[in-house]
């Protein structure tokens, strides 16, 4: 059995070796969809056992949404123990919320949330499984939310996507619009992200991480800005 306190001491020495914080080691084990932040086998066998149930429709209409409910919760919480902390079903006075997700103080005291600080303290995940994708006006509903919730980030488990032909159009471009505007993120999670886990290609941290970043690359427009030869004119 490896004592708890001198593998403790070899990580650090270790880190300390190669120069890294274990919040950036943390960060690059995400990067390149490490095993360290796979689902553990207990939390894989169940979301893989509710993956195939639902893409084999092997369950009751009605059941369907329970279903993706559960196949989510496995994914943020019972599959990560000690990371993040899941409420499910939590009310406001207007609203209900799906899960609502916190990071533990062990994943605090690890560092585990500055490896992903656009998630912040809280954030917010709200399950749609509609037939078609979903519309430009449940994201809205959901932007409301995160913004009476004081939430930045949020994850919408859409299964068959987001609407819009294009980047700019319909809920995708609403997305978009919402982060240039009000810096709140919508990251969407559907039914092909759902394969890729199960096929344990990536993770659920990276899927996350990358998606947020394809969104604020291409809503920032920082490196178009350049200073105008008048504006010294304007300063006087």
């Amino acid at each position: 059995m490896v004592n708890e306190s001198e593998f403790v001491k070899k990580s650090e020495a270790f880190l300390n070796d190669i120069g890294m914080t274990p919040t950036e080691w943390l960060l690059a084990m995400g990067k390149y969809n490490s095993r360290i932040l796979q689902l553990d086998n207990t939390g894989y066998k169940k979301f893989a056992e509710l993956y195939e149930k639902i893409v084999s429709k092997d369950f009751k209409l009605s059941d369907k949404g329970k279903l993706l409910e559960d196949l989510s919760a496995i994914l943020f919480y019972q599959g990560y123990p000690g990371i993040l902390e899941c409420r499910r079903n939590l009310r406001t006075s207007s609203n209900e919320i799906d899960l609502q997700l916190c990071w533990t103080e062990n994943a605090k005291m690890a560092g585990i949330d500055r490896a992903f600080p656009f998630l912040e303290e809280s954030f917010l995940c709200e399950c749609k499984n509609y037939k078609k994708s979903v519309d430009v006006t449940y994201v809205g509903k959901f932007f409301s939310l995160l913004h009476v919730a004081r939430c930045k980030t949020g994850i919408m488990i859409a299964w068959n996507g987001i609407a819009g032909r294009s980047k700019w159009s319909d809920a995708n471009g609403l997305i978009r619009k919402i982060a240039l505007r009000d810096n709140t993120y919508i990251i969407p999670i559907g039914k092909d992200d759902f394969k890729s886990i199960y096929e344990q290609k990536t993770n659920i941290f990276s899927i996350i991480r990358d998606k947020y970043l394809a969104l604020q690359n291409e809503i920032d427009y920082s490196e178009y800005v350049q200073h105008h030869e008048l504006e010294s004119d304007f300063k006087k």
